[in-house]
């Protein structure tokens, strides 16, 4: 792997990101609590499965989100994605997603802190993620000190109820 480069995606990047990824395992906060689940699956990398995400990107990028990409020479190898418009205060890291070629390659946390280090610019003192239930995100989340929140955002649990909702103080 090449020196990674991480510099503000235009939105006609953000679709050429594989999110394909084998599953082992599911999460769910029963009673506050983080319970892990068997559950095998496998996350495909067609766009047929993608493009309702990524229009959702590119409507947030409209909005004032800042789309961050890290590239491998000409290769998006990470997204993520910033959106100061969640609450007062309260910024949502609304997309982090690695190429499966690069993933265990310290290219998330780069992401995770260039997005911390732009919602602390805008003097933010939240940071809200509703995490895919899968091992590698709740792990990573939890380890850049998100907690699970057992107050989600309501719109947020409507649109992803399934998701492990998750907030870090700043």
């Amino acid at each position: 792997m090449n020196l990674i480069e991480i510099r503000l995606l235009h939105t006609e990047e953000l679709d050429k990101i594989n999110r394909s990824e084998h599953v082992e395992h599911r999460y769910q906060l029963i009673e506050g609590e983080l319970k892990s689940f068997d559950e095998p699956f496998t996350v495909p990398s067609g766009a047929s499965f993608w493009d309702g995400f990524i229009d959702d990107w590119k409507r947030a990028v409209a909005r004032g989100a800042a789309a961050f990409g890290a590239f491998d020479d000409e290769v998006l190898a990470g997204i993520a994605i910033l959106d100061p418009n969640l609450d007062a205060g309260t910024e949502q890291l609304l997309a982090l997603y690695v190429d499966c070629n690069h993933r265990m390659s310290g290219i998330a946390k780069s992401l995770y802190i260039e997005a911390q280090d732009a919602a602390k610019k805008r003097n933010a003192k939240t940071l809200y993620v509703s995490a895919t239930p899968t091992d590698s995100s709740v792990k990573f989340y939890l380890g850049q000190g998100f907690e699970p929140t057992t107050e989600p955002h309501p719109d947020l649990l409507a649109q992803k109820a399934d998701d492990i909702h998750m907030t870090k103080s700043l």
